[in-house]
């Protein structure tokens, strides 16, 4: 071999080295520049997905104040249901009472209330005949 096909060899062998050193820094560089680019969009994406997260929290505890506000709202309106259920049922004692006092001042009452018994007894024995007579029909 001579001299200068060995230099030429040295010279093709040096290029490409340098070729593939070259290519391999620049490779490097363009992957690094990518991976910065990607990690930025990461990290841009964990910001909003944050931001939503704490709006979802705030939406959350908002809706814990309405449904606890809720609750207050209809404990009272229980207790107020409570307060006109109880004086509903003292009206309804005094008016029995009044009534009470009513029948026994009045002498009329006691024939009142026979006659009113014997309307029941009538109403009672005719509803008993329909019965049968509707049964014996059958």
């Amino acid at each position: 071999m001579d001299t200068g096909l060995v230099v030429w060899i040295v010279v093709l062998a040096v290029v490409v080295v340098a070729a593939v050193v070259l290519a391999l820094v620049f490779g490097r560089r363009q992957k690094a520049a990518l991976d910065r680019r990607r990690a930025e969009s990461l990290r841009q994406k964990a910001t909003e997905e944050a931001v939503g997260a704490h709006e979802s929290k705030a939406h959350a505890a908002g809706a814990e104040a309405a449904a606890v506000q809720a609750e207050v709202e209809a404990e009272r309106l229980r207790r107020e249901a409570e307060r006109h259920a109880e004086k509903a049922h003292e009206a309804d004692e005094r008016s029995e009472e009044h009534l009470r006092r009513a029948a026994s001042l009045d002498p009329d009452v006691k024939n009142r209330d026979q006659d009113d018994r014997d309307v029941r007894d009538r109403e009672q024995t005719e509803a008993t005949r329909s019965r049968r007579d509707r049964t014996d029909r059958r």
